[in-house]
């Protein structure tokens, strides 16, 4: 009896968070990756067969990123700019600045070495899975992919 009260509970407990995580974050798989090209068009990069598949998880309070694509671990700050509902889009922003980073020579411009990140997550679609699109600017370029 006690053992079956203790299953029940953890179940529960797991189907609680479970929940609560996907308040909290969102999960993506990536499908595909573009680059620009110098004639204004997109074309899959050379790196799309390596990272397609790959998953990373994003913060929907602050924006951070944890994965092999498109990590904010290096970043300055991130930021949350819309939370999504039924009617729009999540989006967030990471700030990078190569000065003072751990691969950075320290003498770099910090204009001129800046990058951007933006995500959005389609989170008005209906169904479990929503489309999200990230341009990294001096990063993996256009990723796409789906989130839950």
């Amino acid at each position: 009896m006690i053992a079956r009260a203790m299953t029940v509970f953890f179940i529960m407990i797991s189907i609680s968070f479970d929940s609560f995580a996907g308040e909290l974050s969102y999960t993506c798989k990536v499908t595909h990756v573009y680059n620009l090209e110098d004639d204004g068009s997109l074309k899959a990069s050379v790196f799309e067969k390596n990272l397609v598949g790959s998953q990373f998880s994003v913060s929907r309070v602050t924006g951070e990123i944890i994965g092999e694509v498109i990590p904010t671990l290096m970043a300055n700050s991130t930021k949350v700019i819309n939370v999504g509902d039924k009617e729009y889009s999540f989006k967030s922003i990471a700030y990078f600045d190569a000065v003072n980073k751990p691969l950075s020579s320290g003498d770099e411009d910090s204009e001129s070495t800046a990058g951007v990140q933006v995500l959005e997550i389609q989170e008005f679609r209906d169904g479990d899975t929503k489309p999200f699109v990230s341009m990294s600017m001096s990063g993996a370029g256009i990723v796409t992919g789906l989130c839950e």
